[in-house]
């Protein structure tokens, strides 16, 4: 006895599925197959939509940035939506903190090795974001900050040590982390205000 499956129902078609590479992906872009519209990101070969964002969303991620902006160490630069490339993704974080200038990037996107830090602020991408570790980590990126704005936290891991636990800092708390030479400290009641 077979099962069949409409193609318009909300459970996914028993059809076999593709993974795409970087290029590939890239190449729907430039095609217009895939249009800025289309609010994608790729992740491990998958096209993945992205969440709808909140304006508690916004809020955070223009309050960070702002202060990102302020406070960076020469040598650093924000970048505030914009794709990384992997070898088998091209997420969109929210912030990257990146070693660099902007002229730097005119013709590549940074990859993991060049991300100091990386921060998503996740309002309804919780487990979507925590499963993003595992890319950063692959990639070389040093450090991951989710916002858990649900939870009121910021979760840090530390993608240079084997555990993957990440430190939990409360709304009362502040954040350090070294930039180069440079520390940065942030104070979480603004964020969680």
């Amino acid at each position: 006895m077979s099962t069949q499956v409409e193609l318009n129902s909300d459970l996914a078609p028993p059809l076999p599925l593709r993974r795409f590479s970087v290029a590939q992906y890239r190449q729907l872009g430039e095609l217009g197959v895939l249009t800025p519209e289309d609010n994608v990101e790729l992740l491990e070969g998958w096209i993945v939509e992205k969440m709808n964002q909140r304006p508690i969303h916004g809020f955070i991620v223009g309050l960070l940035t702002e202060f990102m902006q302020q406070h960076l160490p020469n040598g650093f630069i924000v970048r505030c939506q914009l794709p990384i490339s992997t070898e088998r993704s091209e997420p969109e974080p929210d912030l990257a903190i990146v070693r660099g200038t902007h002229s730097g990037f005119r013709d590549r996107h940074p990859g993991g090795s060049d991300c100091r830090l990386i921060v998503e602020v996740a309002d309804t991408s919780l487990e979507k974001d925590r499963s993003k570790t595992a890319i950063y980590r692959e990639a070389g990126v040093q450090e991951y900050w989710i916002i858990n704005v649900n939870a009121k936290a910021l979760e840090r891991y530390d993608l240079t040590q084997p555990s993957e636990e990440a430190t939990v800092f409360t709304p009362d708390s502040q954040i350090t982390t070294l930039l180069g030479d440079s520390e940065l400290t942030l104070d979480l009641k603004p964020v969680f205000a």
